[in-house]
């Protein structure tokens, strides 16, 4: 067994340095060609081409049998650049018959480990003898992953993580829209379920309010006067809230789906992040994920709605900005700290978005893979106007343009005539654009004609809202 000291020293040098008392033992059956190689990295692996990565591939060419363990006993932080360059160092390793096994991590380092190596490229091991001992089968695990380029089988309790997180999904919004649709059908006496779907998607498609936010809105709402054409006669308009990061656009033409983006985007800019989500609060799941970058499937199905167990849903709870290390903070439970770890994400700002009335509308957050990145107080400026204004619109959208969709439901449901066919099957969506070729509305009987909230007829606004 070779013991080599990679140290991290000068770039460019490389991990290889017999230093003095370096010894060499032999491990028969250890790997194809009874070699074993010991390398021990100092201090932290916070970058892709650290010296550790260059002495392990020196070995894989010098003596493609073998077997290379990483002795972490000394190691105290590593960064996402660190675990790429693992998995990098691993899969090179393998192609050339190597096999690539860690040992010695304390507790934390080796929870996130076994967290971004799930897919089992790299073996952990507690102590170098149980990799010693191991060796034969890791160079097997290892060659079979450089076979397939490193994608390996999602581990089976991903996915039944990935089931149980659709059919909760399903379970939320399925009967919330069948329950509206039977509050239509005893309210305006209409014929079958079809008849008040058809109702629910032409007044989202119009307005361009998803159709789950509409069926929140009808069963949360006081129900409307029967004998009265409108269902909030005594709405006051309201002019929406200035958009500052969004220049040269109408504040009160612009779409929902036009702003969060915007919100996040800018949000992430601030930071140099490009890993970050926005939720918005729901009647029925807490916070329910509205845009997101950066992040793949396993996160999105995970905190596709959350009500706990999370930095997000302690920002909408305190109602004030909440830094986590992802790490060590408690309020993760710890199937939500595997998910954001295995991201690379080891540091969360939640910011809420909070209404004029004081109402915590939804929050963004921003991850950075630096662990314990705090804010600047420019940084923290920044997005506390940004989560303000986004706020102040966010809170007129809701009491503005959605019902506003109400009212062109209750018009609709009215006169009976829910007009053509949905344009689309999805009943979670609206359409991506306003069909130019659409027909006009016909307002009920006796009605007056609509006007908006501004006191402009209504023009509709832009799809994705």
């Amino acid at each position: 067994m070779r013991e080599i000291d990679a140290t991290g020293g000068v770039e460019g040098q490389g991990a290889r340095r017999d230093a003095p008392g370096v010894r060499a033992h032999p491990a028969g059956g250890a790997g194809s060609a009874g070699a074993v190689w010991v390398l021990r990295p100092d201090g932290g692996l916070d970058r892709p081409d650290h010296p550790l990565f260059t002495g392990a591939w020196q070995v894989g060419r010098d003596r493609p049998t073998a077997a290379v363990i990483v002795d972490l006993s000394r190691i105290r932080e590593i960064t996402a650049d660190g675990v790429r360059g693992l998995l990098q160092c691993a899969r090179a390793l393998a192609e050339a018959g190597a096999a690539l096994l860690l040992a010695g991590a304390d507790e934390p380092v080796a929870r996130l480990l076994r967290v971004a190596l799930v897919d089992g490229t790299i073996r952990i091991h507690d102590t170098v003898e149980a990799a010693v001992a191991a060796c034969g089968a890791a160079a097997t695990g290892a060659d079979a992953a450089a076979r397939d380029g490193g994608r390996t089988a999602v581990p089976e309790v991903i996915r039944l993580r990935r089931e149980t997180v659709d059919l909760r999904a399903r379970l939320r919004s399925h009967p919330l829209i069948a329950q509206a649709q039977g509050v239509l059908r005893e309210r305006y006496r209409l014929p079958d379920p079809q008849a008040a779907f058809t109702l629910l998607q032409r007044s989202s498609q119009t307005h361009n309010v998803k159709l789950r936010t509409l069926a929140a809105a009808l069963l949360r709402m006081d129900r409307p006067d029967p004998d009265s054409p409108l269902w909030f006669p005594r709405r006051v308009p309201e002019d929406a809230p200035a958009l500052p990061f969004l220049p040269g656009v109408r504040p009160g033409e612009v779409n929902r789906g036009t702003v969060v983006k915007r919100v996040l985007n800018q949000a992430l800019e601030v930071l140099g992040s490009d890993m970050g989500d926005l939720q918005l609060a729901d009647p029925v799941s807490g916070l329910r994920m509205e845009e997101h970058q950066g992040f793949g499937r396993e996160f999105l199905d995970f905190f596709a709605h959350v009500d706990g167990e999370t930095s997000c849903a302690t920002a909408a709870a305190r109602a004030r900005p909440v830094m986590s290390d992802i790490a060590t903070d408690r309020v993760f439970s710890d199937a939500a700290r595997e998910v954001i770890l295995a991201t690379g994400s080891r540091t969360a700002h939640s910011i809420p978005m909070t209404g004029a009335s004081r109402r915590v509308v939804g929050v963004f957050s921003v991850h950075v893979s630096q662990a314990g990145r705090s804010l600047t107080n420019a940084e923290a400026g920044i997005l506390h106007q940004l989560a303000t204004r986004a706020g102040l619109w966010l809170e007129w959208h809701e009491r503005t343009v959605v019902l506003d969709a109400l009212e062109d439901l209750h018009q609709r449901a009215q006169g009976a005539d829910p007009e053509a066919a949905p344009r689309r099957a999805d009943p979670e969506a609206a359409p991506r654009r306003p069909d130019p070729e659409a027909a006009p509305r016909r307002p009920g009987p006796g009605a007056a004609p609509r006007r908006s909230s501004l006191g402009n007829p209504r023009r509709g606004y832009p799809a994705g809202s």
